[in-house]
């Protein structure tokens, strides 16, 4: 290290084209900000769709209102229910039959298939 032919001054020069480190500078800064904003955009609008989908602002009385609801619907007796069918106009009758009756049929006809094999 004693050797000055070894040693290579350094020489503190000035950036020889400082426009294009502004520009580049200054375009990465706005290429955050836009990315931070779309991220945030898209953050803001899960959380909105989340919110109505979910069900999540609603109190816990009307919540349990809407659950009773669905249950009586899925626990009402069997009925004739007629659909108008707008490409052939005509109606379509279907017989509903409560879930727990279905699912009594389903399950019956599951066993009597496994008996007969």
């Amino acid at each position: 290290m004693s050797d000055p032919h070894l040693q290579h001054p350094i020489d503190d020069h000035e950036d020889p084209d400082g426009w294009a480190t502004w520009a580049i500078g200054i375009g990465g800064a706005f290429l955050m900000i836009a990315t931070v904003a779309i991220t945030c955009g898209i953050f803001y609008r899960s959380a909105a769709t989340e919110a109505i989908d979910k069900n999540i602002n609603i109190r816990y009385e009307q919540r349990n209102m809407v659950m009773a609801a669905q249950q009586a619907v899925l626990e009402e007796s069997a009925h004739w229910a007629s659909e108008h069918n707008p490409a052939e106009s005509k109606s379509i009758d279907r017989l509903v039959i409560p879930i727990n009756q279905a699912m009594d049929i389903v399950a019956g006809n599951n066993k009597a298939q496994k008996n007969t094999q």
